[in-house]
């Protein structure tokens, strides 16, 4: 497992009989060297001949994250357009001119249309295996000429697009791109592409002192007073907290954002979030669901060892992407509510500190002070369930492979 690119590694078991028996033969020593994947002359250059032969767009994922500088630099001489799987988000500044958005599960619909409208003759993708929540493998997503695939792991490229052509390249994403750099001249001032289609929206919304706490508002006060006004890391739970986060909030530096697309497993980030603050030495925010938050949580460690971690809980009393994603395939009645909890009085009597936030006036408030805290923190948000969640790309996603 260490040995593969990427590495991983494994949960193994040992019965207690073993491990209490001794060991009389010698092991034989084993060392696991890792070289850097490079790319060859040859490689570069019909990369070159590709990009070179039409309008292309570049699509960064999670694995370009070292990368970012490179990846920017290139965009720029280039004039290409950039978007990113919803792990990659912040590699490539989401408010850069030749940003048109994050693809995939709660993405922008200005990607689509780009696509559709400027389709480019061929796309490089840097470090991202187009997995279903990262493409939905809509065949919109595929370039005339095709793909130039870039990753450390040669099984990736061609996985998620069989059909598709795709010129596969194994390389370590900034060596590629900096291999890349040398053949294209700098340019003065900023390059950016002509006639971009409409960019990601962001709606103003005012906050109302009447009714339940909209989940569009609290994004944007999150965005506002944690992404822009502080260096905290935010991560997203499985769920409609995805959706929000993903679509909604921006960021313009790797690191800044976490999120699991993998099993989409609820719970990760209620618990995820201690190891974050822990690991970083400084404040991790979690967005999360009330359903995810009564599954996992590891308050009263954060309590234990002190550690600056946030919990934003968007409160509905329900599991609503599974109820929000139902009615939107046509099944009515499913039975998904939870009966309303006051996760403020779950946080006190843990040890941590909080505020329960009922209207939208008091959102700015409770955001500030959950920054200001030097231990635990949870923020419970009562917010409207009827708000629909961006997922609508999700629903019609299952609907086509249904057919």
């Amino acid at each position: 497992g260490l040995a593969r690119p990427g590495s991983f590694i494994a949960h193994v078991s040992i019965p207690t009989a073993i491990q209490t028996s001794l060991l009389k033969t010698s092991l034989p020593q084993t060392t696991l060297s890792h070289s850097v994947a490079t790319v060859s002359e040859e490689t570069i250059s019909e990369c070159l001949r590709l990009l070179s032969s039409g309008p292309f767009a570049i699509w960064v994922g999670f694995g370009a994250r070292s990368a970012a500088f490179e990846i920017r630099e290139f965009a720029e001489r280039t004039g290409a357009a950039v978007m990113c799987s919803p792990r990659g988000k912040g590699i490539f500044p989401e408010d850069h001119p030749q940003f048109i958005g994050v693809t995939g599960f709660a993405g922008h619909s200005s990607v689509v249309t780009y696509m559709q409208e400027q389709r480019p003759l061929h796309t490089l993708v840097l470090g991202t295996r187009l997995s279903e929540f990262t493409s939905f493998w809509n065949p919109a997503m595929i370039p005339a000429g095709g793909f130039v695939h870039v990753d450390i792991d040669p099984e990736v490229p061609g996985t998620a697009y069989p059909s598709a052509n795709t010129f596969a390249v194994q390389s370590d994403v900034g060596m590629f791109v900096k291999a890349l750099l040398k053949y294209f001249p700098k340019r003065t001032g900023r390059s950016t592409v002509a006639s971009l289609p409409t960019k990601p929206e962001r709606n103003v919304i005012n906050p109302s002192a009447d009714g339940l706490v909209r989940p569009e508002l609290l994004m944007n006060a999150i965005q506002r007073i944690i992404v822009e006004g502080s260096d905290a890391l935010v991560i997203t739970e499985a769920g409609n907290s995805f959706a929000w986060g993903n679509h909604m909030l921006r960021f313009n530096k790797p690191g800044r954002y976490r999120v699991s697309t993998g099993f989409g497993a609820m719970g990760h980030a209620v618990t995820g979030v201690v190891g974050a603050a822990l690991a970083r030495n400084g404040k991790a925010v979690a967005i999360v669901g009330d359903g995810a938050m009564l599954m996992n949580s590891e308050i009263s460690t954060a309590v234990q060892h002190q550690i600056p971690a946030v919990w934003i809980v968007l409160n509905d009393g329900c599991y609503n992407m599974c109820k929000q994603g139902s009615m939107m395939q046509g099944f009515q009645g499913m039975d998904t509510d939870i009966p309303q909890v006051d996760f403020l009085k779950i946080a006190q009597a843990m040890g941590a500190d909080g505020i329960r936030v009922a209207t939208e006036t008091d959102i700015q408030q409770a955001l500030e002070q959950a920054l200001a805290s030097t231990g635990p923190f949870v923020v419970d948000v009562v917010i409207d369930p009827t708000r629909p969640a961006p997922i609508r790309s999700r629903i019609n996603n299952l609907s086509l492979q249904q057919q």
